[in-house]
């Protein structure tokens, strides 16, 4: 009877550590999924800004706002497929749009401000605009404004819950804004040069998210 009850509570005990193992295999494969779909869904994005600046290029559309307006209008056609092709499984990614769905509102903002200062009488105003809306500063702005309030919305709480053990959002938001001065400069001096800075740097923030992501669960997955 007492092998028995041994036997009983070692087979529990097994049962637990399983399940313990299994939750944190979840975690960290859910991280690193993230952190897949993260670099998947940028760079192709990133992709396609560098095929819209080489057309910009060969056929001189470069100054022109209206051109750079509809190839970011274009670009949230790409994304929902983008997300799909990075989350075949539409349980997974349906989340991921939803929280995309969130982003429209700092792009139209900051690109509704652009397009006004660069119909400005005033030289000044109008050069910040174009600066802005055409040399890439206003969309790598309103990114770095997305990324940030992904996070405080949605990936803080997972992270609080346990549900994630990174915080990519978090990591490209913060590089993406402190380097948005770095874009301003380059691009009111040379408004090809803010464009090639900013996809640049975006591919950059992305790249450092994900591989943060990634050794932070190894590291934590190695800690249990």
């Amino acid at each position: 009877m007492i092998e028995k009850a041994m036997s009983e509570k070692m087979y529990v005990k097994e049962e637990a550590d399983l399940a313990e193992l299994a939750l944190r295999l979840r975690k960290y494969l859910d991280t690193v999924y993230g952190a897949h779909v993260f670099l998947a869904v940028g760079t192709l994005i990133t992709s396609y800004w560098l095929i819209m600046a080489a057309v910009a290029l060969a056929f001189k559309p470069t100054n022109e706002p209206a051109y750079w307006i509809t190839a970011f209008i274009l670009m949230w056609g790409l994304v929902p497929v983008a997300v799909r092709l990075a989350a075949p499984q539409r349980e997974r990614a349906y989340p991921i749009l939803k929280q995309l769905a969130a982003w429209a509102p700092p792009f139209i903002i900051i690109y509704s401000i652009a397009g006004v200062l660069a119909s400005s009488p005033a030289d000044a105003l109008r050069s910040l605009g174009v600066s802005l809306l055409v040399g890439g500063t206003a969309w790598y702005l309103a990114l770095s404004i997305c990324l940030l309030a992904n996070h405080f919305l949605f990936e803080r709480e997972a992270y609080r819950k346990g549900l994630v053990v990174a915080k990519p959002f978090l990591v490209s938001g913060t590089i993406t804004l402190a380097t948005s001065p770095l874009v301003y400069f380059l691009a009111s001096r040379d408004l090809s040069a803010g464009n090639f800075m900013a996809m640049g740097l975006m591919l950059l923030s992305y790249t450092c998210a994900a591989f943060t992501a990634i050794w932070r669960a190894y590291r934590w997955l190695q800690s249990a």
